[in-house]
C-alpha cells in the first residue's frame, strides 16, 4: 500500500478513527483534569573536601574523589539516615520508607552536584521536606565518611539551591497528556482501519466480481429510504440513469437474440432485489415495451408493498399453480395479473402464501405458464427470493432467458456471491450479469463508473457502509426490521399457511 491507499484507507474508516481519536482524547483529559495535582520542590547540593585536608599537590585527588563520591550519595540520600531526622524534625505522620517514594536524587556527570528532587500534593510541604534533607545530609554525609565521631568529616555537603514554592503541578501535565491521548486514539483507529480492510470479505467493486459483467452500479441514495421507485426519484436522478444503463446493457448484451424473461435475485436478503425487479419493469414499461412483472417470491412477497394501487390482485401466482386457476383460459389468465399506476406495466401478484412454494415452481405447470406469457410481453420481471436460504430462484432461472444477481457493495460477502452464482449455473442456467447495488458515497477515490455529462458521486472505494441499517430500502416509508427473512428456515409465516 502506497501512501494514497492509507489516505482511502483513512477516509472510508473515517468514523472509526475520528471516534478511537475523541475517545483517546477524552480519556487523556479526563486523567489530567481529575488527577490529583503533584508539586515537585527541587534543591541542589555541592559536595567538596574541606581545605584542611588537602595540600595544593592533591587538589586533583582531592577533585576526583569528590565526583566519586557524589553516585554514591545520590543514591542513599534518600535512606532512612537522612529520612528519619527529617520526619522528626517536621514532625511528619509517615514512616522513612514511605517518605523515600517522593524523594528522587540524580549526579550529573562529571560535577560535584547532586540535585534532590520532592514530589508532594502539597506544595508547601514538598518546600520543607526539599529543605530539611538539604541540611540533614551534610551531617549524614559526615557521620557515613567518618569512622571516628571526635574527628573532623572529610566531605563537605553544602546546600547551593534551596526550594523554594512551586507556582504550578509538575503533574500531570495536560497539553502532554492530551497531544499524547490525541496520538494514541489516532493510532488506534488506524490499526482497526487496517485490520477492518485486511478481514474484509465482502464485494466491494467489479474486480470483486470475477468473470461475471457488472450490469450497474446503482449508488446509495438516502431518498431511496422512503421512495424507493425511480418514478419517484426523478426523471434525470443518478438513480434512475443507473436502472436506464440497466436495461439498455440488457437490450444489447446479446445483439441478436437479447433476453425477454428475465429473474431478479440476490445472495441473500436485504440486498434490493425487489425494488431492482421494480424499477427494471418500470424502465422497459416507460421504453414503452408491453412489460408483466410477476411477484415470484412465494415466501415473503413485498412487491405489492413497494407498488400499491388498486389494479393489483389478491390472486396470482399461487392460484395459477396450485389449479385454482386454469392457465390455458385466458380470462383465468387475466383475473391473477393487474394494471400498475404505471403505463404498459402489468403486476402478478403472488396472491395466497402456499406451503410448498418449491414443488410449485418445479411444476410443469409453471413450465407451461412461463411459455404462455412469453408470447404476449415483450419483458417478463420474476422478482424471485434469495438463493442461498431457499432454491426457489434456481428453479426460476431454468425457464427464464438468464438471471440477474443483485448485490449490495460492502454488505454481500464474496463467499455469497460465489455461492449464489454456482446455485445458477448448478442448474444449468445462465448468469446475465451482477447489479452491484447501494454503493455509499464517500469522499475517496475518484468515481466509480458511469457519467452522462456530471458525476453521479458513485465511488470506487468507500466506507461505513455498515451504516445504512441490514433491511435496505423500506416500503411505504416504514421502518424494516431485518427485511423479515431468516436465512435458516426461510418458509412463509404459519399464520398465511393455508
Amino acid at each position: 500500500m502506497d501512501l494514497k491507499d492509507y489516505y482511502r484507507l483513512l477516509l472510508r474508516n473515517l468514523p472509526i478513527v475520528i471516534v478511537t481519536t475523541l475517545i483517546g482524547t477524552l480519556i487523556a483529559g479526563l486523567y489530567s483534569f481529575l488527577a490529583t495535582p503533584v508539586y515537585e520542590a527541587k534543591i541542589q547540593l555541592f559536595v567538596s573536601t574541606p581545605s584542611s585536608a588537602l595540600d595544593i599537590s592533591a587538589l586533583a585527588q582531592g577533585s576526583s574523589f569528590s565526583q566519586q563520591r557524589v553516585k554514591s550519595y545520590a543514591q542513599v540520600i534518600n535512606g532512612p539516615e537522612t529520612l528519619t531526622p527529617v520526619i522528626q524534625e517536621l514532625r511528619l505522620n509517615m514512616t522513612a520508607a514511605e517518605l523515600a517514594k517522593s524523594v528522587s536524587a540524580s549526579a550529573p556527570l562529571d560535577t560535584v552536584l547532586i540535585n534532590v528532587t520532592v514530589s508532594e500534593t502539597d506544595p508547601y510541604l514538598a518546600v520543607s521536606i526539599a529543605n530539611a534533607i538539604g541540611r540533614q545530609f551534610s551531617l549524614t554525609a559526615n557521620t557515613l565518611e567518618s569512622t571516628d565521631p571526635t574527628m573532623g568529616g572529610s566531605i563537605k555537603v553544602t546546600m547551593v539551591k534551596s526550594a523554594v514554592l512551586p507556582t504550578a503541578p509538575a503533574s500531570p501535565k495536560k497539553g502532554i497528556n492530551l497531544i499524547l491521548g490525541f496520538i494514541l486514539g489516532f493510532g488506534l483507529g488506524t490499526g482497526l482501519s487496517i485490520l477492518r480492510q485486511i478481514f474484509d470479505n465482502t464485494v466491494k467493486n467489479e474486480e470483486q466480481l470475477g468473470d461475471v459483467p457488472l450490469l450497474a452500479a446503482i449508488a446509495f441514495d438516502n431518498d431511496a429510504i422512503d421512495n424507493p421507485l425511480v418514478t419517484s426519484a426523478g426523471r434525470y436522478a443518478a438513480r434512475t440513469e443507473a436502472f436506464r444503463q440497466l436495461r439498455t446493457n440488457l437490450q444489447f448484451i446479446r445483439g441478436d437474440n437479447p433476453p425477454k424473461v428475465l429473474a431478479i435475485t440476490s445472495a441473500m436478503p436485504g440486498e434490493g432485489k425487489t425494488t431492482s425487479a421494480i424499477n427494471l419493469a418500470i424502465m422497459f414499461a416507460q421504453a414503452g415495451k408491453d412489460t408483466l412483472l410477476i411477484e415470484a417470491d412465494l415466501r415473503r412477497p413485498r412487491v405489492v408493498q413497494y407498488l400499491g394501487g388498486e389494479g393489483l390482485k389478491e390472486v396470482g401466482l399461487t392460484q395459477l399453480l396450485n389449479g385454482e386457476l386454469d392457465i390455458e383460459k385466458t380470462k383465468d389468465l387475466e383475473k391473477s395479473m393487474g394494471k400498475s399506476e404505471i403505463e404498459n406495466l402489468t403486476v402478478m401478484t403472488t396472491g395466497k402464501i402456499p406451503p410448498n412454494p418449491s414443488e410449485l415452481l418445479n411444476s410443469p405447470r409453471f413450465a407451461r405458464l412461463v411459455e404462455l406469457l412469453r408470447e404476449q410481453y415483450e419483458y417478463i420481471i420474476f422478482d424471485c427470493p434469495p438463493l442461498l436460504p431457499v432454491s426457489d430462484a434456481a428453479i426460476i432461472s431454468t425457464k427464464t432467458d438468464g438471471t440477474i444477481l443483485i448485490v449490495r457493495a460492502g454488505s454481500t460477502r464474496i463467499a455469497q456471491f460465489k455461492g449464489s452464482y454456482d446455485a445458477i449455473a448448478s442448474v444449468g442456467s445462465t448468469v446475465l450479469g451482477a447489479v452491484l447495488n447501494m454503493i455509499p458515497l464517500t469522499r475517496d477515490g475518484g468515481d466509480y463508473g458511469y457519467r452522462y455529462g456530471y458525476s453521479y458521486g458513485y465511488k470506487r472505494k468507500y466506507g461505513a457502509y455498515g451504516s445504512y441499517g441490514y433491511g435496505g430500502y423500506s416500503p411505504l416509508k416504514k421502518k424494516r426490521g431485518k427485511a423479515g427473512y431468516a436465512p435458516e428456515g426461510y418458509a412463509p409465516r404459519p399464520e398465511t399457511q393455508e
